[in-house]
């Protein structure tokens, strides 16, 4: 396994211990999309064992996995009115067409599907965005961000999109003049550090998950 590989391992085994704070907080959809990260993961890190030429294969099925999973989550934490979620909804199965398209027919299963990353992190950044945007609405006297698991997990996957979709942008500049970073392309210098922040940072909001659902049950 990669190094920043544990701390996807260590999200997983932090959602499952902490579920009931994870479905108390409408996150209980973490669980089966850490399990899809990490299965991908492990499959996309052994590709040569199962006869592979890459493994860009898996990385695309990831996405189109994960994905619906990365929505249904953002749709929890947007607070949604009835007429702001048939929007979202609609929106959502879009994306999830182009994807679908793209994986098809455009780039097609084998080469990696980057406009479908791309459009994936443009409305991650989005919702995540969006997502912060609301919870200042909320009362500042009662709402303490470093101890808000939202605040957390959308600032992680709007770091994350960012970070993400800036590399992809310039990969063809990177690759033409040959940045590197400690004999590491900049693509794998960066991405498996931003990996292990954004995962270890899931860690932590599904403690405070725990945390919040465990105070609330004191005072009832």
């Amino acid at each position: 396994m990669a190094w920043f590989e544990y701390f996807e391992l260590l999200a997983l085994i932090m959602a499952v211990y902490c579920w009931r704070g994870l479905k108390a907080c409408s996150l209980i959809a973490f669980i089966p999309l850490l399990v899809i990260v990490n299965v991908c993961e492990i499959v996309a890190e052994n590709y040569l064992s199962f006869g592979w030429t890459s493994n860009y294969r898996v990385y695309n099925i990831y996405m189109l996995l994960s994905t619906p999973f990365f929505f249904y989550l953002a749709g929890k934490m947007l607070f949604l009115t009835r007429k702001e979620a048939v929007v979202f909804f609609i929106v959502c199965i879009l994306c999830m067409i182009l994807m679908c398209i793209n994986f098809a027919f455009i780039q097609g299963p084998i080469a990696f599907n980057s406009y479908s990353m791309g459009l994936m992190e443009i409305m991650l950044i989005v919702f995540s965005g969006l997502c912060l945007v609301r919870l200042t609405v909320f009362d500042q006297k009662e709402l303490n961000f470093m101890r808000e698991p939202y605040f957390w997990i959308n600032s992680l996957n709007l770091l994350a999109g960012l970070v993400t979709l800036v590399v992809l942008g310039l990969q063809s500049y990177i690759l033409m003049n040959k940045i590197e970073i400690a004999n590491k392309t900049l693509y794998h210098a960066i991405l498996p550090a931003v990996t292990a922040i954004v995962y270890a940072g899931y860690s932590y909001a599904f403690i405070l998950c725990r945390t919040q659902r465990a105070r609330s049950s004191s005072l009832s």
